[in-house]
């Protein structure tokens, strides 16, 4: 089958053709989605790209820098008929119009249009009117500084995981300005909730609540509850914490290493993608918090605010588009890595709850609020379905993997994980995290010396009594 160019798709030869692409990547982002394919040609032949880690950033840090307000592509490489090439996909762009070169394009058929002037003008009204986005609404009493740490923090990790290019030069002004956390050059809701103090003070309802309660409703015995009042970026690692340490977990073999490895009763990372979707798509126009409920048999997760105009719950089953209530907001996450591409979270989480193999979430709007339920696998015993309990790792003697025994062999004192990872010898943070950090903390063999600042510049890590004892009995200390 031949290849065609269409409004939504656009071919370069090459990634030579960088600078005429830009021009169809504004039209795509104004007109609502678009993709760009470096490596066939006009004529819709698959002639191949040479895609090295150098070509994708250089793509990225172009198209970060040419178009403005930012336009943040999914870029992926894909084998088309035994050749590569790389896609570039712009899609759902909040912050229309977009311009290149000072000009706003919009795309019609196979050609690129300006946008006329009373476009440009409802697209600006729309964009910065908190009737259209609540999010831009100007913190008008706000007195209080921003937290530089937390600032700092997210434009270091913006540039690992997005390629984000930060000018250390820039002023605290200018950055939060390029982020579109300032309206009318003042702090706006987006803002508040990003990098904010004393957020609660001015914004009651942005904060995130767990509880795990004894039984299979709220009239039972709340076991353990926390209250997050703090960033957005805190709050969703506050959580997964909380669900480190409470959360019960088993023990399988691993078939292809024959390694005894843990797993969690729940799976972590689709339940993390529910919360930060829900702290980036709640109505911040209601009053209610993100309220994280875990019963016998379920997780519920409510978010305020139903699904946005433009979205059924029918939608949510199958493909569908993101419309986005708060998408600087949704932004800011996306370059943090807690959500990644827009209207991919569902997906996403259906995908790791089937690989946990348990039943798909259940999706509803509850009253003025959007809930997603994780459930237990059901079993069947003496003919009625039952929930199956999850085997609990026993306290006094966990199943120690050989990373976590490596990581408690070389600390000493209170060591910063970056000091920690060197002794290990470890180059990739997220794989220290996920196989030697995270669950050293959730056996409660280590703790933070800050732990009630998760992003701490000054946070340490030390061995526990418990943790002491283990490596007395493996003679190890």
């Amino acid at each position: 089958m031949k290849l065609k160019e269409s409004n939504k798709i656009e071919f370069k030869k090459s990634t030579a053709e960088l600078k005429r692409a830009l021009e169809d990547l504004c039209a795509f982002a104004n007109s609502g989605e678009g993709t760009v394919y470096f490596g066939i040609d006009d004529s819709g032949k698959v002639v191949g790209q040479n895609i090295s880690g150098a070509t994708m950033t250089r793509v990225s840090t172009t198209i970060l820098s040419s178009i403005e307000p930012r336009v943040y592509p999914n870029i992926d490489i894909e084998t088309i008929k035994d050749k590569t090439v790389l896609v570039v996909e712009v899609k759902n762009n909040p912050d229309k119009p977009y311009f290149y070169k000072g000009k706003a394009f919009k795309r019609v058929g196979t050609s690129n249009a300006y946008l006329s002037r009373y476009e440009v003008e409802k697209a600006l009204y729309e964009r910065d009117n908190p009737k259209y986005r609540y999010e831009k609404t100007v913190i008008k009493d706000y007195k209080g500084s921003l937290n530089r740490k937390v600032i700092n923090w997210f434009l270091k990790k913006a540039k690992e995981e997005r390629l984000l290019p930060v000018d250390e030069k820039d002023t605290q002004k200018a950055v939060l300005h390029k982020l579109n956390l300032l309206t009318e050059g003042k702090l706006n809701l987006a803002g508040l909730v990003c990098f904010g103090e004393k957020i609660q003070g001015y914004l009651p309802e942005a904060m995130v609540k767990c509880a795990i309660f004894e039984g299979k409703d709220k009239a039972g015995l709340i076991v353990e509850h926390e209250d997050y009042k703090t960033n957005i970026f805190t709050q969703i690692a506050s959580v997964q914490q909380f669900f480190l340490k409470h959360f019960r977990k088993k023990y399988e073999i691993n078939p292809e290493t024959g390694q005894r490895v843990g797993v969690y009763e729940w799976p972590l990372l689709a339940i993390r993608e529910a919360v930060a979707n829900a702290i980036a798509h709640r109505d911040y126009m209601i009053s209610g918090h993100v309220d994280i409920a875990v019963f016998d048999d379920r997780v519920e997760i409510w978010s305020p605010g139903r699904l946005p105009e433009g979205i059924k719950l029918s939608d949510l089953s199958k493909k569908h588009k993101s419309v986005l209530r708060n998408p600087a907001i949704a932004e800011m996450l996306y370059f943090t890595g807690y959500v990644e591409r827009w209207g991919s979270g569902i997906q996403k989480m259906n995908t790791l709850v089937k690989e946990a193999g348990l039943p798909e979430p259940v999706y509803e709007e509850l009253g003025s609020n959007f809930v997603v339920t994780f459930k237990k696998k059901l079993t069947v015993a003496g003919g009625a379905a039952h929930q199956a309990a999850p085997e609990a790792a026993p306290e006094a003697a966990p199943e120690v993997t050989p990373e976590v025994k490596k990581m408690l062999a070389v600390m000493r004192g209170d060591m910063s994980r970056q000091k920690i990872q060197k002794k290990l010898g470890l180059a990739d943070e997220k794989h220290f995290r996920e196989h030697y950090q995270q669950p050293a903390v959730a056996m409660k063999l280590i703790e933070m010396t800050i732990p009630d600042k998760l992003t701490s510049s000054k946070q340490k890590y030390r061995i526990t009594e418990k943790g002491k004892r283990f490596l007395k009995e493996k003679g190890e200390e």
